[in-house]
């Protein structure tokens, strides 16, 4: 079982790397330790980000378009119109879809097949799996980590596991008279420093759902807030959801091993919105740059630094009160509102230090969680 190039996990992130690879003549294996690629069911919704890093999105896998944010912090309220939808897509339907393009692009997904770690053997570092209950020994040139918080191969390279926070979201019918093309955010930093959520997923029906601290009761926080808008689940889904790794390196190598990690894995998400599709696939492309031999690595640092941003946002949004965010809501006069309409979440680095510009009073807010976050020692 030799290949060029061995992609550990069939994520999102895994599997679009596969695909450009084997797209490129070579020879290309996924290994996943699920008995059949199956993913659980799980809303996303996912920035027009999504075009530049996919060519082609599949027929039929976007299940809504949204056209507006709604933000609420107390009695406060903003709108955000937005000039390019953000889109509604199931996790499990993006994993179908992309598995299929890389066995198309002639990637051999192989299941049944945990990643057990490195063995060496005449001067080659081969990758030790457990395939339908057989030990087995694969060799590649490259090594790809793919598999997600839990990562294996991450753990094999003795680094750190990514930090990492629950999910949990609640189908829903939406409320009479909802918009279907309206997601709506509550801030609420007495029960999450991060916010509840209402995301349609079409017409009829969306999810409600939030991301907690690891030692919060986060299915008691979903049920009171399900309770106090009057929101029946019909089912809930769930997950972790990975942090940013601060200053992730994005290769490494084990004797004649070369080994990168991506998406998850790598600790590519933006921690202010606990997003990492995009982000994922740009870790991917700079991946695939490396092992076809590119020397233009301006993808990984556009990714590092565009996650470095939202790793210091995140850092002064820890500082916030419940008065900041309903103060934060009436500072979004019409020149803010109409750049976040204009400037996605995945593509914000090169534009974000024009707000200060189109709403002054950011910048006393800023410096004050600023001296909260020196003062809390926060990093």
């Amino acid at each position: 079982m030799n290949y060029e190039v061995i992609v550990v996990g069939a994520s999102s992130a895994g599997l679009y790397a596969a695909e450009l690879l084997a797209a490129q003549g070579r020879r290309v294996a996924v290994l996943d330790r699920a008995v059949e690629i199956n993913p659980q069911e799980r809303t996303y919704i996912i920035t027009p980000g999504l075009y530049q890093v996919m060519d082609e999105i599949p027929s039929g896998l976007v299940q809504q378009r949204i056209e507006r944010f709604q933000i609420q912090s107390g009695q406060n309220q903003a709108d955000i119109p937005l000039s390019a939808p953000d889109l509604i897509i199931d996790r499990a339907d993006l994993i179908s879809a992309l598995a299929a393009r890389a066995t198309a692009a002639g990637v051999e997904i192989i299941t049944d097949c945990e990643f057990l770690g490195f063995e060496s053997r005449q001067g080659k570092t081969l990758s030790k799996v457990n395939h339908q209950g057989s030990i087995r020994l694969l060799s590649a040139d490259y090594l790809i980590g793919a598999d997600g918080v839990h990562s294996a191969v991450r753990k094999s390279l003795g680094l750190e596991p990514v930090p990492s926070v629950p999910l949990l979201q609640a189908v829903i019918d939406l409320p009479v008279g909802w918009d279907p093309q309206t997601t709506k955010v509550w801030f609420d930093v007495d029960a999450t420093p991060y916010f509840y959520w209402l995301i349609p997923r079409n017409k009829n029906q969306g999810v409600v759902g939030l991301i907690s601290q690891r030692s919060a009761d986060i299915q008691g926080l979903l049920d009171g807030f399900l309770a106090q808008n009057n929101f029946k689940p019909y089912s809930f889904q769930s997950g972790q959801a990975a942090l940013h790794a601060k200053n992730p390196s994005p290769e490494y190598s084990s004797d004649s091993l070369s080994v990168m990690l991506v998406g998850d894995a790598a600790g590519q998400v933006k921690v202010t919105t606990v997003g990492g599709t995009v982000t994922g696939f740009g870790g991917a492309q700079d991946v695939v740059s490396r092992i076809l031999g590119g020397n233009n690595h301006r993808v990984q640092m556009n990714v590092n630094k565009e996650l470095a941003l939202h790793h210091y946002i995140r850092r002064l949004l820890d500082q916030m009160a419940p008065g900041d965010y309903e103060n934060l809501i009436e500072m979004l006069n019409p020149s803010v509102t109409s750049f976040l309409s204009c400037h996605d979440r995945d593509n914000m680095r090169s534009h974000f230090w024009k707000l200060a510009i189109l709403q002054p009073r950011f910048i006393p807010l800023g410096l004050k969680l600023l001296s909260r976050s020196i003062l809390n020692g926060s990093n």
